[in-house]
């Protein structure tokens, strides 16, 4: 991943079909950019946590990405 700038925590559980990783916002991380690095929607990103406004997401939070 060039240019890859986030933190990201070791495996915090298992999904049928793939692992969950933690991801720590970075300053200027947006939905879209973070899904692209990860190969997933921000329609998923925001389900898998519960985002309420996808346009306001803060550094220092953390996501949960599906891998797999």
């Amino acid at each position: 991943m060039a240019g890859f700038q986030g933190s990201v925590s070791s495996t915090v559980g298992q999904a049928s079909g793939g692992k969950w990783i933690t991801y720590t916002i970075q300053r200027g991380d947006n939905l879209t950019n973070i899904g692209k690095r990860f190969g997933v929607s921000v329609n998923d990103l925001v389900a898998w946590n519960n985002i309420k406004n996808p346009d306001l997401i803060y550094a220092g939070d953390t996501l949960k990405i599906k891998q797999g």
